[in-house]
């Protein structure tokens, strides 16, 4: 390159505006230029022609400024021209620098002037490489240093031969790798060794205390009682180790299992014998481990309670039979196991007695355990089963009306829900049931039952039971029609029973509850269970009564949409036009729903011609609404 130094600016090249173009900085700083050079020119000439304007003196001020300005012109030019030589010579040096480095490295040159930068950012580049390629040579020095004395301990500690590690050049990525493998297998197979020794010292120390053992062989003696360090962790000297162990842990399993034996069967007569727990306590916490001294004890106390356990014999067999009970219950056993086993109530107590009991107890136990899935199943459907009939009980007792807290609305949502859950339950058994005759090849029995016949039973009950109520329904409004005389019978009237009723619009005087009629003894008897339950209504409050009255106002219409009773009730009301409210016999949970009513002769001032008069079928129809009565409560 051409470092020849240019004299004037007439020596620099002339070159054309248009070059700067396409380069945004540089037309920037030609307009910057042209402004700061008009604006200093023009303020120069300014001042010159304060001075002076004779011709003569502004040439020479003239021509000082223009050398001037030429001068600065061209020592601009130069101090870039000599930054520009600076950075060429930066870029050699930079460069035989990361040569010298990558082959040191075992690696590749960087490449240069690939992103097509200018001089001064390659160099900037190349200098950057340079000091990353310098912390890589120096921190490659030293993890080869640090590995080679590492590997020099290993090897010395298990008698081995080290690799030899170059420094010029210094080991490649690959090399390095190699070795660090290397070293960690040397470290894995020490720290191995060290922690088998520890751990099967430590293992040896307690085995012996705990059985005496006293150490007889030299190697022994060096195991037990000398250091870690002492000990050489040689193949021959880890495998005596091994051989050493399993010698000792041989002896301690014979010990340990007759240990195990004697407090199992210890545990078990101390609940026969219902010994103390603080006592029972303490004997553990005096005898633990599997120490010889332990042994010996436990042997003793075994001797002790065997002793008791054959002087109240009694006892623990009426003991056993009473959890023979419990677990017989727990697993649905009906009457008949209780016969099958004939020892149950044998009265010769004698040792095999009690042993025939405890291996009876542990059979149904097993047998609990094993089937608690379909137990715990039958347990919750039992549960739901008798939560649904309570709750259609609910739904036809006297106060069902009672909407308090939106009582009906809740119970409707749960006999819902109990609907969906009970049919799944039940689907469940019978898959475990056929599945339990299936693999014993008898079906699963509760309380003498099968599965399918218990369910089927249960719904068949629950529908002669519907069918028994509505039959008893039907007959008690037949005895009423027959004789509605008695349907003036009553306290005052609760008019909150029939939706359709206007309390506001009754004026009612409190009569005596169905008394029965003396002068006519043909006359309908009402059963007794009636007269109590209606005579109870009578201590209603009138308060109560308005304050349920206005509730019901204002919730009929939701209650009607929401609850099936409340529907079946008015669809009753609708149909039967000639009433002005009935009178329905709720036969559930010994209630009976008192709701007079008004014929169109009572209405009217009238007696019915039919009142009075003896009706053909009032016998029978009068036995059969005692009887069904009877059968309901």
């Amino acid at each position: 390159m051409d470092t020849s130094k240019v004299s004037s600016l007439e020596e620099l090249k002339d070159l054309d505006m248009d070059f700067i173009n396409d380069i945004g900085w540089a037309k920037v700083m030609w307009d910057s230029l042209q402004a700061c050079l008009k604006k200093s020119f023009l303020n120069w000439v300014d001042t010159v022609l304060t001075m002076s304007q004779n011709e003569d003196d502004v040439k020479e001020w003239r021509s000082t400024f223009m050398e001037q300005f030429e001068d600065r012109c061209y020592e601009l030019v130069t101090d870039i021209r000599e930054l520009h030589e600076q950075v060429l010579v930066n870029i050699e040096k930079y460069l035989n620098k990361t040569q010298v480095l990558c082959k040191m490295l075992q690696a590749d040159m960087p490449v240069i002037g690939q992103h097509k930068l200018g001089l001064y950012q390659e160099q900037f580049q190349l200098k950057r490489q340079m000091r990353e390629l310098e912390q890589m040579v120096e921190a490659r020095m030293s993890e080869v240093n640090q590995l080679r004395s590492k590997q020099l301990e290993l090897c010395k500690n298990l008698g081995r031969e080290p690799i030899l590690i170059k420094d010029h050049p210094l080991p490649s990525l690959n090399e390095i790798s190699d070795l660090k493998k290397h070293i960690e297998q040397l470290e894995q197979e020490t720290f191995d060794r060290l922690e088998k020794f520890t751990t099967v010292k430590g293992e040896l120390i307690e085995i012996i205390n705990l059985l005496g053992y006293t150490p007889s062989t030299q190697f022994e003696l060096a195991v037990i009682t000398g250091e870690e360090s002492d000990f050489k962790i040689t193949e021959e000297n880890m495998e005596s180790l091994d051989l050493f162990l399993y010698n000792m842990k041989k002896e301690l399993n014979n010990v340990k299992e007759e240990i195990y034996q004697l407090r199992t069967k210890i545990e078990q007569l101390w609940n026969m014998l219902d010994v103390d727990f603080v006592e029972r306590e303490e004997f553990r916490k005096k005898y633990v481990g599997d120490s010889l001294n332990t042994l010996e004890a436990l042997r003793l106390e075994l001797k002790r309670c065997e002793s008791l356990k054959r002087a109240n014999i009694k006892v623990f067999v009426d003991r056993l039979r009473q959890e023979l009970v419990d677990i017989w219950k727990l697993c649905h056993c009906s009457e008949s196991v209780r016969y099958e086993f004939r020892f149950f109530d044998s009265d010769t107590y004698t040792e095999d007695l009690l042993e025939l009991h405890e291996v009876q107890l542990k059979k149904w136990k097993i047998y609990a355990e094993e089937n608690k899935d379909i137990i715990a199943l039958l347990n919750k459907h039992h549960t739901l089963w008798d939560k649904m009939i309570e709750l259609e009980q609910n739904a036809t007792g006297a106060d069902r009306y009672n909407n308090r807290g939106g009582k009906l609305l809740k119970e409707e949502k749960e006999r819902n829900l109990l609907s969906k859950q009970i049919p799944k339950i039940e689907a469940n058994l019978l898959d475990l049931a056929e599945r339990y005759q299936l693999r014993h090849g008898v079906p699963f029995l509760t309380f003498g039952n099968t599965i399918e016949s218990y369910i089927n039973n249960l719904h068949a009950n629950r529908e002669n039971a519907k069918k028994l109520k509505l039959s008893a329904r039907k007959l008690q409004k037949e005895a009423t029609a027959i004789n509605p005389s008695t349907s003036h019978m009553t306290s005052k009237r609760i008019l909150t029973d029939c939706p359709s009723a206007d309390p506001k619009k009754y004026k009612l005087t409190p009569r005596k509850v169905f008394t029965e009629p003396k002068k006519n003894p043909k006359q309908l008897q009402v059963p007794k269970i009636l007269l109590t339950t209606l005579s109870k209504s009578k201590r209603l409050s009138v308060e109560r009564k308005k304050r349920l009255d206005k509730i019901r106002r204002l919730s009929r219409q939701k209650e009607m949409r929401d609850s099936s009773t409340y529907i079946e009730f008015q669809n009753d009301l609708s149909n039967r036009v000639d009433l002005r409210s009935t009178m329905n016999v709720a036969l559930d949970n010994e209630t009976v729903v008192k709701e007079t009513f008004k014929s169109p002769a009572r209405q009217s001032g009238r007696t019915p011609k039919s009142v009075g008069k003896k009706s053909p079928n009032l016998p029978n129809k009068l036995t059969a609404v005692k009887s069904q009565i009877k059968l309901i409560f």
